[in-house]
């Protein structure tokens, strides 16, 4: 008899799972569904594929992704729970709670990829939940309506699952919607494999669009069984970021001009590597005597560590995350472009190549019968080809745009046999061996030596355009792409490039303006304030700023609270107080601005972050754009 009651008791509990499972087949279809429409927000947030090839994988990878997520939730939660749970009613009202939790954490995900660009993990969960209280733009109301129906519907899709068990079973259904959903996991991959392969940008750009989104790469296999050149596909996925072609809008409305009768002209000149502290009666008297007669900008800041993406900025006005749409677009930076419209003539002075796409395809591409005077690394060669020019343009019909580039500072040189004042110095300089710590004062004179001639260099051009009377209708901008790290809190750390301190970000500007008196502005400013500056001060444009440029202009604008610097991989934002740093995957970090020290406590601030994503996104076309443009 008890062998008998506990046969019918393990019938009965093999039913009750068989029906539990049946039931969750048909729950996890209807949370797929409703994974699957929320997670159109994502397919607005980001520019839509322009190639059938591309919307054919959007298609897959969002059935296939969001069928497989479905499944492996349902594996790890309803599945266990039908074993473990005999009440049906606890089991669907268990499954209801977990399936609302995780539809809801999908909905908030889809809000912040809006915004920031991030899918949620725990940096960016963190971060939410200290500005939860705050004043910010993320705008969590229609949570409000959105849980309550998300519950409703769970109950909904539960209650009907339940029903559809019990009717006459059609095992076709089921089968083709599991075929449906693995061919498409499966395609997902494989053409995947295949773009990742052969650099199809249209597909392998999407590969983060949706949360935990990791889409296979097969380069080894290929390679090793001959399918794929390593060395080739190294050398093509070096260039790819310039055949990614993204819409741009720059400017976002044509210009408006109210150009003056006066043409002043304008002098630019960047120095390769100079610190702002360098500029002072020792180390420069000549920069620094200018500087006492001019504007001086005592907490500039370069957009980046890097040369080519500070100058970019410098020039464009716009951050560095643009540089590789604007140089794939052949897009010239509208300054120049002014400037030529009001038929200045443009020269450029240089001891460095002017071939790199930087000046090819960009800052210089759109000048017409451009003429460079390049000297082969030979600095005083440069001036003197300035030297030799300014006289024959002096008193010319047309005004004149003159650009000056100079290395010495960041390259360490000084002329072989010429001792200069600050002693002893380094001498043998070895690019693959970094000095240590015990050579710095040595390091440092070599430093203040290269600085200081070529302040000297400098000189002798403040001297010629006195003599010309230039400087009374000259404008003269001087400024640096980056600073330089001397080691200075003793970790080694040299040159610029692998931290966003003030060592390397820190740098001169001064502009001699004529008829604006001498003074010294305090607040932060940053490089891609310059290009609105001269275009509303010199140039005569009235649109705002904000049509053309994420800065402002030095004398009109108001001041930075902060300002942002970095890369397409790298965003900083940098206050009088703190530095952040984060990556395209949302991990921060937040340092002390005085002493570069990590602090573990502090967090960026939220309405900041919204809006320096909306600067990184202002100037492309298509939904993500247009979204950032109205907020």
């Amino acid at each position: 008899m008890n062998a008998l009651f506990s046969s019918n008791q393990s019938t009965r509990y093999r039913e009750q799972v068989s029906q539990h499972i049946a039931w969750g087949h048909w729950f996890l279809l209807g949370n797929i569904l409703l994974g699957m429409s929320i997670a159109i927000r994502y397919i607005l947030a980001t520019p839509f594929p322009d190639t059938g090839m591309g919307q054919l994988y959007l298609l897959v990878s969002w059935i296939g992704h969001f069928g497989y997520i479905g499944f492996i939730l349902f594996l790890l939660t309803i599945f266990p729970l039908s074993f473990l749970v005999t009440n049906h009613r606890i089991l669907r009202g268990a499954a209801i709670l977990i399936a609302a939790v995780l539809q809801i954490l999908l909905l908030i995900d889809t809000q912040v990829y809006q915004l920031l660009k991030f899918h949620l993990n725990p940096y960016v969960w963190n971060l939410l939940v200290e500005n939860s209280q705050s004043k910010s733009s993320l705008n969590w109301n229609f949570l409000f309506i959105a849980i309550p129906l998300i519950i409703a519907l769970e109950i909904v899709f539960s209650s009907l699952a339940w029903k559809r068990q019990f009717r006459r079973a059609r095992p076709w259904q089921g089968r083709t919607l599991t075929i449906l959903f693995v061919c498409c996991f499966l395609a997902t991959h494989l053409i995947h494999i295949w773009a990742d392969a052969n650099l199809y940008l249209p597909i392998t750009a999407q590969k983060s669009n949706f949360p935990l989104s990791y889409p296979m790469t097969a380069r080894s296999f290929l390679a090793r069984h001959g399918w794929l050149d390593k060395q080739t596909f190294d050398a093509q996925r070096a260039n790819a970021a310039n055949q990614l072609h993204r819409r741009l809008v720059y400017p976002l409305a044509p210009l408006q001009v109210s150009a003056s009768d006066n043409h002043p002209n304008l002098l630019l000149i960047t120095l390769h590597g100079l610190r702002a502290d360098m500029v002072n009666n020792v180390v420069m008297p000549n920069l620094s005597r200018l500087a006492g007669q001019s504007q001086r900008f005592t907490q500039q800041l370069s957009a980046d560590n890097e040369r080519e993406t500070s100058l970019f900025s410098l020039f464009y006005g716009l951050p560095a995350s643009y540089m590789d749409d604007m140089l794939a677009d052949h897009r010239s930076p509208l300054l120049l472009d002014e400037l030529q419209r009001q038929d200045y003539q443009i020269k450029v002075f240089s001891s460095q190549n002017l071939k790199q796409p930087l000046y090819r395809n960009g800052i210089f591409g759109g000048v017409r019968q451009f003429r460079a005077h390049k000297s082969d690394g030979d600095e005083q060669a440069s001036i003197q080809h300035l030297l030799s020019w300014l006289p024959e343009h002096a008193n010319g019909p047309r005004p004149w745009f003159a650009y000056l580039q100079l290395d010495t500072p960041g390259n360490l040189w000084t002329p072989s046999g010429l001792q200069g004042p600050f002693q002893p110095e380094l001498t043998q300089l070895d690019p693959f061996n970094l000095p240590d710590n015990s050579k710095r004062n040595l390091v440092v004179n070599r430093y203040k030596n290269s600085a200081f001639l070529t302040d000297q260099m400098l000189g002798q051009l403040f001297d010629r355009l006195d003599d010309l009377k230039l400087t009374e209708r000259t404008v003269i901008v001087i400024t640096a792409d980056h600073g330089f790290a001397l080691s200075d809190r003793g970790q080694g750390q040299w040159g610029a490039g692998d931290n966003y301190d003030e060592t390397q970000l820190a740098v001169p500007l001064i502009i001699s303006w004529p008829g604006k008196a001498a003074s010294e502005y305090q607040p932060l400013s940053s490089h891609v304030d310059l290009a609105p500056t001269l275009l509303q001060e010199l140039l005569g444009v009235t649109s705002s700023s904000s049509d053309f440029s994420t800065g402002t202009s030095l004398y009109q604008g108001q001041p930075h609270s902060w300002v942002l610097a970095g890369n397409n991989q790298q965003f900083v934002i940098i206050t009088p107080e703190e530095i952040t740093q984060f990556d395209r995957q949302g991990h921060f970090e937040v340092r002390d601005k005085k002493h570069y020290q990590l602090l573990d406590d502090s967090r960026p601030d939220m309405p900041m972050l919204l809006k320096v994503m909306r600067d990184l996104s202002r100037f492309r076309s298509g939904p993500e754009s247009d979204a950032s443009n109205r907020r």
